[in-house]
């Protein structure tokens, strides 16, 4: 009896500090390069170096793939896989499901973000560049001459919060 409670303890614990443990996105046009990082659990990384790279790491496991190898193995999938007849899912409506998606997207809090824009047409950069200016964009937004584009966004959450957003 006693091991059962340890045991339902520890997986009591183990389903809180996965709630509780925060996951950063990171996107950086500049390199190009994505990352979703569960903090002290694991992420997984996208990037480009002449192809493009998956790597991911969780716990104790890693592994680095390329894109290209990884279609070829979903392509033999889908050739094997048999289709069957699935039972018609319980509709929700349309505006519940959009309050719900917007909860849930008000619980992600963006930390960083910088914008570089140049339209290539200097008549319409000059039209914009007073947005550098304006006290919320100050050092988020540059509108530049310099032919260069990016974004870097950098975006935290926490499950528990999506999830109580999602049944609310």
């Amino acid at each position: 009896m006693i091991s059962l409670i340890i045991v339902l303890g520890v997986l009591v614990l183990l389903l809180c500090w996965i709630l509780v443990s925060p996951f950063v996105i990171k996107v950086d046009s500049r390199l190009p390069a994505a990352e979703l990082r569960w903090i002290s659990i694991g992420h997984v990384r996208i990037w480009y170096d002449n192809e493009w790279w998956l790597s991911l790491r969780i716990l104790f496991y890693s592994r680095t793939l390329r894109f290209a190898a990884l279609k070829r193995r979903n392509d033999e999938k889908r050739k094997k896989a048999v289709l069957k007849n699935k039972k018609p899912k319980r509709r929700m409506g349309l505006t519940r499901i959009i309050t719900k998606m917007v909860r849930v997207i008000k619980t992600f809090r963006v930390t960083e973000w910088k914008l570089a824009i140049d339209t290539g047409d200097h008549t319409l950069n000059a039209r914009l560049y007073p947005l550098n200016f304006f006290p919320h964009l100050f050092k988020h937004l540059a509108i530049n001459f310099r032919n260069e584009n990016y974004l870097v966004l950098t975006i935290r959450n926490r499950p528990w919060k999506m999830l109580y957003a999602f049944l609310r």
